[in-house]
């Protein structure tokens, strides 16, 4: 979580950053337990840096949720400087947050500065298509004209596109393991963690970009 706090910081300037974890993914598990990990291991980087954060959660768990907020809980989205959307169930985050006054807080959050972080099923949410357990959905289109593929494996890539790219064929952002895209501001991405990020062209086995913790991807 260094990197995601340095992320944060960075958007905060001299002031305290605010940091909200969006359980969404794990809606179906237990959200509770990844807020836990998400806030223990955000205040063990804050002590490391030896700064004070302000980390709270939003438990955006159902539709109704994301449509209906407490106006309080979208003032906290909106002033974050930093979001975080942990992995879990790939469709979950498309389906409870698309259209609603919750991710509307969140893009005007982006706009605003703040960083959007998304680990696994939390990348492949921003992007225009996704896998699911159900075949392919309709993703969040922050990264319009790619699929995220987490977990990343050269052997794994195939597999995915006869399914992904069944409608149109889309470039693929291929993440490793411990590794997260972060969103910085328009088409600037920024890798942080222990591996690397290639980016693909549509139907192209040979990335075009491969990126490592600190460098920046530039996605048209």
């Amino acid at each position: 979580m260094d990197a995601l706090l340095d992320a944060a910081l960075d958007a905060a300037g001299r002031a305290t950053p605010r940091i909200m974890i969006v359980p969404t993914a794990v809606a179906r598990h237990r959200p509770e337990l990844a807020v836990a990990h998400g806030r223990d291991a955000f205040e063990r980087a804050a002590g490391r840096r030896g700064r004070a954060i302000d980390i709270a959660a939003l438990q955006l768990l159902s539709r109704e949720g994301a449509e209906q907020p407490a106006r309080q809980q979208l003032d906290r989205l909106e002033d974050a400087h930093l979001i975080h959307l942990p992995g879990g169930d790939p469709d979950l985050i498309p389906t409870v947050l698309r259209g609603t006054p919750a991710w509307a807080a969140i893009r005007l959050a982006v706009s605003a500065g703040a960083c959007l972080a998304g680990a696994s099923a939390g990348a492949m949410a921003m992007a225009e298509r996704l896998w699911t357990s159900s075949g392919r959905m309709d993703g969040l289109g922050m990264v319009s004209g790619y699929a995220v593929l987490p977990h990343f494996t050269l052997e794994r890539l195939p597999a995915w596109r006869r399914v992904v790219d069944d409608a149109r064929p889309l470039g693929w952002i291929g993440i490793d393991e411990q590794t997260v895209l972060i969103s910085q501001s328009g088409s600037t991405w920024r890798v942080a963690g222990r591996g690397l990020v290639r980016i693909f062209a549509a139907g192209i086995d040979e990335p075009m970009v491969v990126a490592r913790a600190g460098e920046t991807i530039q996605l048209p």
